[in-house]
């Protein structure tokens, strides 16, 4: 058990259920970790944030008030905050950030000098693919908000993600990061992916390293290397032109089991699923919610919990 310290950027990461992302965020944190403290940085006078404080002073967090007076203010307390945490409370070994905000970068580099490990709790719609690079792990606050829901069972796991969706998936990491405005290198391209789906693992498709598979994967779709821009990976505008608008196979069989906007049991999207003949391990899932909420990291759909129920319905 490594002690550790939570350094929350409320602003960055903010999980519509607060409640039961802050219980599951303990449980799955005390696993492997000793808390020793926890910090929670944000302007508490915003509406969305009213009602947090309370729930968070229920697990101890001290709260750190940083007012919108001046830009990234949030970021400067917070990094100042952990900066003096390595000389004060030298016994603290692992530094668990929760944002996904590239201005951290720093921060990482200066803890990982003094032999520190660094988690990172993102929003994967949002958070920079450059810093989770840096980090020992990095998690989407999802799975982590999702942990409690058993309503489904496991589908049999001994198949892994075909090929044919792995290119489709560094495809459309590639071309995410691009709308995006982000510099999609190989490195920031195979975090991407594993955002989009944690379960990727280029091992499972018989590669024996990242190199190898990007390899196959560029010449079995349209990306290529920009040679002329410090070898990122890029897609012609001709080709996203093509594709545009296109959704990967297994999210147009999601959004099919859904007749309306009005929200939808997960249950009953599953099944709805299994009447099809549909089977989501083909496309690398052995658990509907992991399906669902990679479909709300893309802007597809949005959820929502009543106690252990799940709900979902498409994005408006």
């Amino acid at each position: 058990m490594a002690n550790a310290t939570i350094l929350w950027d409320i602003e960055n990461v903010t999980p519509k259920n607060d409640t039961k992302f802050i219980a599951n965020l303990f449980d799955f944190l005390e696993e492997e970790n000793r808390i020793s403290s926890a910090s929670c940085f944000g302007d508490w006078t915003r509406p969305n944030l009213k009602k947090i404080p309370s729930r968070l002073s229920d697990y101890n967090f001290e709260l750190i008030h940083v007012p919108k007076s001046r830009k990234n203010s949030a970021d400067i307390s917070l990094i100042t905050h952990a900066t003096e945490m390595i000389f004060l409370y030298p016994h603290l070994q692992r530094y668990i950030l929760i944002t996904g905000d590239a201005d951290f970068r720093p921060l990482l580099t200066t803890l990982k000098k003094h032999g520190k490990e660094v988690w990172i709790i993102c929003d994967a719609s949002t958070a920079s693919e450059d810093l989770l690079a840096q980090s020992d792990r990095y998690y989407d606050y999802r799975s982590i908000m999702s942990k409690d829901y058993e309503e489904e069972p496991e589908e049999d796991s001994n198949e892994t993600i075909s090929k044919e969706a792995a290119y489709q998936l560094f495809y459309e990491a590639v071309d995410m990061m691009i709308k995006q405005k982000k510099k999609p290198s190989p490195g920031s391209v195979k975090v991407k992916m594993k955002l989009l789906n944690e379960d990727f693992k280029e091992s499972q498709l018989g590669y024996r390293s990242w190199k190898a598979f990007l390899t196959d994967a560029i010449a079995h779709t349209n990306v290529e290397y920009d040679t002329d821009n410090s070898n990122l990976l890029t897609i012609t505008e001709k080709d996203r032109k093509a594709t545009s608008g296109n959704i990967p196979e297994v999210f147009r069989h999601l959004l099919s089991t859904l007749s309306s906007s009005s929200w939808t049991p997960f249950t009953k999207s599953s099944q709805a699923l299994r009447d099809k003949n549909i089977s989501i391990k083909r496309y690398g899932y052995n658990k509907f919610k992991k399906l669902v909420f990679d479909a709300e990291k893309r802007g597809l759909v949005e959820t929502k919990n009543e106690g252990l129920h799940w709900f979902l319905k498409k994005k408006d």
